[in-house]
């Protein structure tokens, strides 16, 4: 429902605000990301990404592509039904429209509350904070290691390297008691929009947690929605150099390369 949500909620600003949809004028599926390049009238190129799922990748009955060549000639509104779909490329690629439809959005009307600094000291981290990531974020946990020993890592398809098996290790949040979904801040990556798990994880800790944020590429999209379900803030991440972006996700690239090309954002819920 959140995503449904959203997209209806992205119609009725541009209907009410009487603003002209963008047009979709690329679509790249990489190895790491996927990326959607919406066209605006009086504007740059606007860049919505998603991660490309490996289980996606690796199942072939969701990897046909029939439609490639022709993705172009789509209408911004079909891409957007495409967020709607169970986990597959069709639903990346409609994540992919969402976000960057939503980053012309932002652009035109930004009534958001915005932080540009650090998360760790815009939560007060320090050594009696407990922090749980849905995720293995790597550079995010070991900075957040720098403040708090607290952590406790749910990770379903990665493996955990000898740097992270100092804290708690879970591989499935039903494996969490009582007492662990007590968390002080929770991060969930954004790769829980994809695999449709983000509703019944912030039903499990929304009234346990007493700051939950979603981030990442993928969860750059307009807030509204996932603030109503309990998020408090959305980190996401706005990319000024569209064409740069693009070669590096067509290429195999991933975030730890296309991120000079873009400034990450945090939207808090008022």
């Amino acid at each position: 429902m959140i995503l449904e949500k959203t997209v209806n909620l992205v119609k009725q600003i541009y209907k009410i605000h009487r603003i002209i949809p963008p047009k979709i004028s690329k679509v790249v599926v990489g190895l790491g990301y996927t990326c959607v390049e919406v066209s605006a009238y009086a504007y740059e190129p606007f860049l919505g990404l998603a991660s490309t799922l490996p289980n996606v990748i690796s199942n072939t009955n969701c990897s046909k592509i029939n439609f490639a060549g022709e993705l172009t000639n789509y209408s911004i509104s079909e891409l957007l039904s495409w967020s709607y779909e169970v986990p597959s490329l069709k639903k990346i690629i409609g994540i992919a429209t969402l976000n960057g439809v939503s980053q012309h959005i932002l652009k035109i009307i930004n009534p958001y509350q915005k932080f540009k600094g650090n998360l760790v000291d815009l939560l007060n981290i320090n050594e009696k904070t407990n922090v749980t990531f849905i995720g293995l974020m790597k550079p995010l946990i070991k900075e957040i290691g720098k403040a708090s020993k607290l952590i406790t890592i749910v990770e379903d398809t990665l493996s955990i390297s000898p740097e992270f098996k100092q804290y708690k290790f879970k591989h499935d949040i039903n494996q969490l008691d009582v007492n662990e979904l007590k968390t002080d801040v929770l991060f969930c990556t954004g790769t829980a929009i994809l695999n449709n798990t983000l509703e019944s994880i912030l039903e499990k800790f929304k009234k346990r947690t007493q700051k939950i944020i979603l981030i990442g590429p993928t969860a750059s999209m307009i807030p509204d929605i996932m603030f109503d379900y309990g998020v408090d803030i959305v980190s996401g991440m706005e990319i000024f150099d569209s064409e740069a972006t693009v070669q590096v996700i067509q290429e195999g690239g991933g975030t730890k390369l296309f991120k000079k090309y873009g400034k990450k954002y945090n939207l808090i819920k008022e």
